[in-house]
């Protein structure tokens, strides 16, 4: 007899204490291995290049992009948990990454090795309190996705309904709770050996954002939120979840038969224009971010599928809805006017929408909020595209660091740190899909601006 599901802790017995010692250590030890090799890889060619000049040679770093690649290929296959979402990250920056990072990394989207379904079925049954042939009729044993937290099982309902079975690992909490202790100490090194490479604000950032996607409870209310918000948008879908079949770490949902966002033979089997997909994918992360104030915070290519609607058009279907954000309306409004300042080239309305926001530098002057705005967004609007473009990038990083260094930022909000995370996902999946859209052209309609709003740089303080 199945036990009422009210009753069912939906907690693993274990999940909340520590891993034991030696697994601790053992993880320490790959991590360190990896992080050592990668960065004495590269201190080494880069010596190399500067006793030789050859640096400056084309294709100088391409063999150490390959082997930094695989280096964290390999050890987030042998590790699993949160090293495994920073490849997912890494792969999609098509925009910004060299091509060897992306070839070897964007597999790592969504052909992690999934977990055995002897391991799994149990894991389930003791999740949903009952056994899978009262949740189910049918479970297939071979999973059809699996990535860093969970996996994904197809499965029929007893109504003959297909189902998407979402199944976050065993123990899983106390994996990521072991590696952000381990990434926590190696970036603080990193950030005293190279100043310029401090990933403190972003490591404070996946703490915050990690537990609402180990909840799936949060997840499935997101679901029902984005889909509410997306009413009558058909081109636009969110998997519902079915919540006599889900819990925290399980999660029943629609099941969608659909193809990746960046496989481009798929897109042109179904005789899908790829340049439609990036103005959809467009518009609708601009409508989340603007309009809305609640969107979507992964939006990996192993989440953005892609189907052919009934029209030939293309539908776009959101998976993975657990890394989402909601604003308050002052917050979509400060960056609302963000946005506007960008646009405008006004130095000092840019430097007091970031402090608005929340931002802060040492010195309180605007220089570091201007460069920061360009790279976040001004250097796409003045380009004209959706995705960066490499050596603008590259100049702007320059620029920040240097930035950075004259006037670092000693606060800064979290939220448009998000913000600027999905932009740059999304950035890494416009240069695939080779996007034409003036993102200056989408975005106007939702900042309430006239197309004369860009201007010249104004001089900040």
């Amino acid at each position: 007899m199945s036990r009422p599901h009210h009753l069912v802790s939906h907690r693993h017995p274990s999940s909340s204490s520590p891993l034991p010692l030696h697994r601790r250590v053992g993880r320490f030890l790959l991590v360190a291995r990896m992080v050592v090799s990668i960065y004495a890889g590269y201190k080494v060619r880069q010596i190399r290049g500067r006793v030789t000049g050859g640096s400056s040679r084309r294709g100088f770093y391409d063999d150490q992009h390959r082997h930094a690649a695989r280096r964290l290929r390999d050890t987030a296959v042998r590790l699993e948990g949160l090293i495994v979402k920073a490849c997912q990250f890494i792969g999609s920056r098509a925009d910004i990454l060299p091509p060897e990072f992306i070839e070897v990394l964007a597999e790592m989207q969504d052909r992690v090795p999934p977990k055995p379904f002897a391991l799994m079925r149990p894991w389930i049954e003791d999740q949903l309190g009952r056994s899978l042939e009262e949740a189910f009729a049918e479970v297939e044993a071979d999973a059809i996705a699996a990535a860093s937290l969970a996996q994904v099982h197809r499965g029929r309902l007893h109504d003959g309904s297909v189902v998407a079975i979402k199944v976050q690992y065993p123990g899983i909490e106390r994996v990521i709770a072991t590696d952000l202790a381990n990434f926590t100490f190696f970036v603080n090194l990193l950030a005293r050996i190279e100043r310029s490479f401090d990933l403190r604000i972003l490591l404070e950032e996946v703490r915050a954002l990690i537990p609402l996607e180990l909840d799936f409870e949060n997840e499935a209310a997101n679901a029902r939120r984005f889909a509410a918000n997306f009413a009558g948008i058909p081109d636009v879908r969110f998997p519902t979840p079915i919540p006599q079949l889900s819990c925290r770490t399980v999660m029943t949902m629609d099941y969608f038969e659909a193809i990746k966002i960046t496989d481009l033979a798929g897109l042109a089997r179904l005789g899908i224009d790829k340049h439609e997909v990036a103005a959809l994918l467009t518009n609708t992360y601009i409508r989340q971010i603007l309009e809305h104030g609640f969107f979507h915070g992964d939006p990996h290519p192993g989440n953005l599928l892609i189907q052919r609607g009934e029209n030939g058009k293309p539908v776009l279907v959101i998976l993975d809805l657990g890394m989402a954000k909601n604003f308050t309306p002052q917050l979509r409004i400060g960056l609302i006017r963000l946005a506007a300042a960008i646009i405008a080239r006004d130095a000092v309305s840019i430097g007091a929408a970031f402090r608005d926001l929340g931002f802060k530098t040492r010195s309180g002057n605007d220089d570091t909020f201007v460069t920061l705005g360009e790279l976040f967004l001004g250097q796409a609007l003045r380009a004209g595209k959706a995705y960066a473009d490499i050596a603008m990038v590259d100049r702007i990083n320059d620029e920040l660091m240097a930035a950075l260094r004259a006037n670092p930022i000693v606060r800064a909000s979290s939220d448009l740190l998000l913000v600027m995370r999905v932009m740059g996902l999304l950035s890494g999946i416009g240069k695939t899909l080779d996007s034409k859209v003036d993102p200056l052209a989408v975005m106007l309609p939702f900042l309430g601006l006239p197309a004369a709003a860009v201007a010249p740089v104004k001089p900040g303080r």
